[in-house]
């Protein structure tokens, strides 16, 4: 599975090391892009994982697309990324405070999941509640 993570922040590189610590996915099957360089080379350098600065060029590949940025960027990384998505991606969103109806029309896409980690998930012992849009059951 082909997973891109925008936004490399630390619920995101905690969600990037659990998924390699326990094997659900490939070094190569991961994406992470950022608009921060250093952050870019600093998951590059740990995790393996390739890298990039535009998130268009992220997630053209990803089966799954995790939206993992601050909630003040989530409208312009949404912009950027509205009506570029395909039909069978899947995102899921762990930024706080934005509902999935709201993330489906603002991505202008049905396949959106979202989720909200807690902090013991940065030492893999975290739990999270998702829900997701009624167009993720055929996935």
């Amino acid at each position: 599975m082909r997973i891109t993570f925008v936004g490399g922040g630390v619920m995101g590189e905690a969600m990037i090391r659990g998924i390699l610590d326990r094997g659900l996915a490939k070094v190569g099957d991961i994406v992470a892009s950022d608009i921060s360089e250093e952050r870019c080379s600093y998951l590059n350098q740990k995790y393996g994982v390739a890298t990039v600065s535009d998130n268009r060029s992220a997630v053209e590949k990803a089966e799954v697309i995790v939206l993992a940025v601050k909630p003040v960027s989530l409208p312009e990384v949404m912009r950027g990324l509205k009506g570029f998505l395909q039909p069978e991606q899947v995102v899921l969103s762990i930024v706080a405070g934005m509902a999935v109806a709201s993330l489906c029309n603002s991505l202008d896409h049905k396949a959106v999941i979202r989720a909200m980690p807690n902090m013991p998930a940065q030492i893999g012992e975290g739990v999270s509640v998702w829900t997701a849009a009624s167009e993720v059951n055929s996935y």
